[in-house]
């Protein structure tokens, strides 16, 4: 028998006091028979209060040092808003495009070793007709006989309530990662003030969703939390079904009423909401992440400050993505903040594991993503 203490008794010593003394009998069975709730808070005091510490987990490797907590992997061109596609010969790297009229309007580049990607490509050669031609925040993901893109674009036609053109989120097809892929005739998602950064997750019960973010900021006149919004997809990733919720609102100091980028992942039963808060252009800039429900929310803070602060790899992370592969989930982010004084963004990768606390950083030790 084992006391909530931590104190053992023998069922001999046990028989015993039955025999001798009725009070202690009374004052044992109290503590066996203690509120469950009370017995697992002292063994575990961070239970009953965060909900990541509710998931069950293996030991976790060591915590990366906040001033260090990541590996630069590519200097050599830019790297906005990075997209990971894994395949089962090779993976793939997709960026934003540079700005209107300059291609590729989305970079993809193959590889096997993030550190030596293949060439670089366009993977969209032709941009949509309804849109001015900037092309970013691709999510990727396989269909029967093809690959379907969600992507944002900023419209040609439609505007927001101070007249402004409106950034929009649609979908693009091809038979290869590579491409060409070919956007539809519209977009699909174009809310009140914009919608940008599309992320597909796939859930382990069968069910995808999308999740995005409502351009909220784009009111230049007052300041409107951002919001994090979800909605079912059909089978093959093509289609919205049903109605969209609200996951999650810009509401702690740090964030400055600004989250973005949202990515959702699910680890055992729990579901993490990953994004880029606080203003893009300045080394306040983090990468947060929030505790859900699930897919459809809600989703709460647990922390008070950014997984991801400005660190040795550059000032003002965000615009980050997850994958998993291999039993490893990487984190890739730009370092810099997105409008910073640099004259392009690196790609930083960090590794990521889910301990009785959540998600953690932990040491980067010098692996680098890939199939090897």
């Amino acid at each position: 028998m084992v006391l909530p203490n931590g104190e053992h008794v023998s069922r001999r010593r046990v028989a015993l006091a039955l025999a001798g003394a009725l009070v202690v009998v009374l004052v044992v069975v109290r503590l066996v028979v203690a509120d469950p709730a009370t017995s697992a808070a002292q063994q575990d005091p961070a239970a009953g209060q965060n909900p990541a510490a509710q998931q069950a987990s293996e030991a976790t490797p060591p915590a990366a040092p906040a001033q260090d907590p990541a590996g630069l992997i590519l200097t050599n061109l830019d790297y906005p808003d990075p997209f990971v596609l894994t395949g089962p010969k090779r993976d793939y790297l997709y960026t934003a495009g540079y700005a209107v009229g300059k291609t590729p309007h989305v970079p993809v580049m193959a590889f096997t070793d993030l550190a030596k990607l293949g060439p670089l490509r366009d993977a969209m050669p032709v941009v949509p007709q309804w849109s001015t031609g900037w092309i970013w925040n691709q999510a990727v993901a396989p269909i029967p006989h093809g690959y379907v893109m969600w992507f944002t674009a900023t419209s040609t036609t439609r505007t927001d309530p101070n007249g402004a053109l409106s950034k929009c989120i649609g979908t693009a097809f091809a038979h290869s990662p590579l491409g060409p892929f070919v956007a539809g005739a519209s977009p699909l998602i174009c809310q009140t003030w914009g919608s940008i950064d599309p992320f597909i997750f796939h859930g382990k019960d069968g069910h995808d969703w999308l999740i995005w973010k409502e351009d909220s900021n784009a009111d230049r006149t007052q300041v409107l939390p951002t919001t994090i919004w979800a909605q079912r997809l059909t089978a093959h990733d093509t289609q919205l079904v049903g109605s969209p919720v609200t996951i999650a609102v810009a509401d702690q100091p740090w964030e400055g009423a600004l989250i973005e980028s949202p990515d959702l992942v699910q680890a055992g039963s729990q579901y993490y909401l990953f994004f880029s808060g606080g203003s893009s252009d300045a080394p306040v800039s983090g990468i947060g992440v929030e505790a859900c429900a699930g897919p459809a929310g809600p989703c709460q803070p647990y922390r008070t400050t950014p997984l991801l602060a400005s660190n040795a790899q550059g000032p003002g992370p965000d615009e980050e993505s997850l994958f998993t592969q291999h039993g490893d989930t990487w984190l890739l982010y730009s370092p810099n903040a997105i409008f910073g004084p640099y004259e392009s963004r690196p790609l930083a990768v960090a590794r990521i594991a889910f301990g009785p606390q959540g998600p953690e950083v932990v040491q980067f030790a010098g692996a680098v993503p890939g199939l090897g």
